[in-house]
This record gives structure tokens, sequence and C-alpha cells, in this order.
């Protein structure tokens, strides 16, 4: 049997034209915000100026801090808080990919509690926040589904510990979803950004607190990656595969709010936290059917599952629509370049294993989500199979 309980606070706003709605939304949290954002794209494409614009009719002032990198780093957020305590900001808009929004989040906790974000993470100093600062959410990318839970994942530079946390004062308090904002997205980072959230969506059907709830939505949020990426990958500007892929990606942020994400995403945060330029979703496709082939006797019958609703599989033997469902997955991320090694990724096998100790303790809640009872050596197997 199952049970579970959801808490689901933030007032999400969906659709094409949704930017438009800011003004309304951002004087109902104060009149002073700080803009997170990254170094490039949202300049580039002009999306930060509209924002600045828009605010700008509501009366509300503003402060941007846009040296965010992708994987951001303790330092970044640590340095944007004391910008937003010495001007008196009142709220955060995260705008941008998940890195922007993740640190607009560690931010909004960093700027009302003492010390720096580190002393909030649970191997740093194990506090938990008082309270955050307000957040806006205004993601250019569908693949983290930060808009719509209360994690954030973050970097210590001096120890490569890429961890993530959860808090229910960083959900959003509004997240502004527009499919438009991610026309722009180049081919690689459509492919990168969709399979990281057909990843939350499959490792939370798999995951040992999966219920009917998330899965409902974790099911129809792969449907809709598998079907709208290739569309997307070949024409960026077709706004209703961009739609498709932008609300496939909120579901998987909601189921993984509901049950949580397994052992794939602490086995890539090893990757990254060492490899950062190592896109996201990129380590998850290299690691993700490697870890599925190892726990398989303990998954199969739910991978058939995902076979049979997700990949079109018909097989009756549920063991063979497993198999069959893992190499279909190959086969897809195939198209996109997705099947790498981590070898031709310049990773050194030696840190193999450095890898794998600081993403067991960093990560261990989703380790304990997994099926299989996975230990050290097992993800440093897993590893080995992907270098």
């Amino acid at each position: 049997m199952y049970s579970f309980k959801a808490f689901l606070p933030t007032k999400l706003i969906f659709g094409v034209k949704t930017l438009q709605k800011l003004p309304k939304e951002a004087k109902k949290l104060g009149t002073k915000a700080m803009i997170v954002t990254g170094r490039h794209s949202t300049k580039k494409s002009g999306l930060l100026d509209r924002v600045l614009s828009l605010l700008k009719s509501a009366g509300i002032s503003t402060v941007v801090y846009d040296k965010i990198t992708p994987n951001p780093t303790t330092i970044q957020v640590d340095e944007a808080a004391e910008i937003a305590k010495e001007e008196g900001v009142q709220f955060v808009i995260g705008l941008g990919g998940g890195s922007p929004i993740d640190s607009a989040k560690c931010i909004a906790i960093a700027s009302l509690n003492e010390g720096g974000i580190w002393n909030y993470v649970k191997v740093g100093g194990g506090k938990k926040p008082k309270s955050a600062l307000p957040i806006i959410a205004i993601p250019t990318t569908h693949g983290t589904g930060t808009e719509a839970d209360p994690f954030a994942v973050i970097t210590n530079p001096e120890t490569k510990t890429k961890v993530g946390i959860g808090y229910n004062a960083i959900f959003p308090a509004v997240s502004l979803v527009d499919p438009e904002l991610m026309l722009t997205l180049p081919k690689n980072q459509t492919a990168y950004t969709s399979m990281d959230a057909f990843y939350h969506s499959i490792e939370a059907f798999l995951n040992k607190n999966a219920n009917p709830y998330s899965d409902l939505l974790a099911i129809d949020s792969m449907k809709r990656i598998i079907s709208n990426l290739p569309l997307a990958y070949k024409d960026g500007l077709d706004i209703k595969a961009r739609t498709e892929l932008t609300w496939a990606n909120t579901e998987a942020g909601i189921t993984e709010t509901i049950t949580g994400v397994i052992a794939n995403h602490a086995i890539e945060h090893g990757i990254s936290g060492y490899y950062p330029n190592i896109a996201h979703g990129l380590g998850l496709c290299v690691t993700g059917p490697y870890l599925f082939e190892h726990i398989f006797d303990q998954i199969f019958e739910r991978l058939a599952q995902v076979g049979r609703e997700v990949f079109g599989i018909y097989e009756n033997n549920d063991k063979r629509a497993a198999r069959m469902m893992i190499e279909k997955l190959r086969d897809f991320q195939d198209r996109f370049g997705l099947n790498k090694k981590l070898s031709a990724l310049s990773v050194e096998k030696e840190t193999l294993k450095k890898m794998v100790d600081t993403s067991y303790e960093a990560m261990y809640g989703v380790i304990e989500t997994t099926p299989g009872d996975l230990k050290k050596e097992d993800l440093l197997e897993i590893l080995e199979r992907a270098f």
C-alpha cells in the first residue's frame, strides 16, 4: 500500500505571454527586487531588459546580480546575499535556467539568515533557515522543474560537493512559466534540459515512495518529452512542441516534489561537482541506463510499465519489456548524441572514487529511496561501466 503527502504552495501561472503578468504579481511582494541571472543569455535575448522594463512600469526598483554560472557556487550566492542585505531587497527574481533560479532560492535564504548558505546545507553547517525572502521564478529552460519545487542545488568549490537542499520556505511564491521564453534554447540545451526533466520523472516513478499522484504526472511528463523533443530539436521555434516540453518539465518538478529522485542524481552530482563543465542533463543520460541495469531485478516491473506506456513496447513478459525499454531509451538518447562515455568527456578515472565518496555523503537521501539497497561500491561500479 501507499501513503503520501503533498504541499505545493506556489502560484503557478503557465502559458504563452505569461511574462506580461509580472508587474501585477511583483507588486504584491514589495517595491525592491534583486534579479538573479546568468552572464549572457538573458542579456543577449533581450529578456533581462524586458523584465527590467516590466518592473519599472510597476514602480519596482531593481538590483541585478548577473554572475551566476552553470553549477552555481556558494561564493556567488553569498556575494549576492550581502548585496541584497545592503540594498534592502524585499524579494528575489530568478531569471534563467535552473542555475539562476536555484541561486535565487539560496540567496533568499542567505539574505535573512546568519552566515553563508553552506550553513544551511546538511553536510555543511546543518542549520535550518528560519525564513527566506519571497521568490519569483521565471524559467527560460524546460529542464529543472525548479519553478514547482522547494529544492535548490549548490556547489561548494572548496570541497567539490554539489548538493541539493530542500525547504518549504523556498517554494517560489509565484512562477511565471512562459513557453515563449524557451524559443531561444540552442539544440544542445534543448536536449540536455528535456532529458533532465525526463530523468526527474522516471526516477520519481522508480522511487520507493512512488504513489498514484506522482505516477500520473511522471508518465504523462515522459510521454510528452519523448513525443516532442525530436520536434523542438529539429525546429526550435515550434511553439507547440516547446509548450509541451515546458509543461512536461513543470509536471516533472511537481512529481519530484511529491516523490523525489533516486541515485542517478546522486551519481551525476558527483560527476558535475568535480567536472562542472559537464551539463547536468547529459550526465544523467550517461549514467541512467547503467543504474537501471544495476538494479534491474528490483525495478523491472516498473520499467516494463514505462516501456509500454511511454515507448509503445508490445511485450507481455515484464523482464523482456523492461530490457527493451532500456534499449529504447538508449536509442532515443543516441538521436541527440547523449550516449557519451565519461572518458570521452575528459573525466579522469582516478577521480571516480572521490566522486562516489563525495556524492554518497551529500546525496544519501536519494540513494536511500532507491530500490536495491545501494552502497558506495555499487555507485563506483556504475561509474566504471559508464567510463
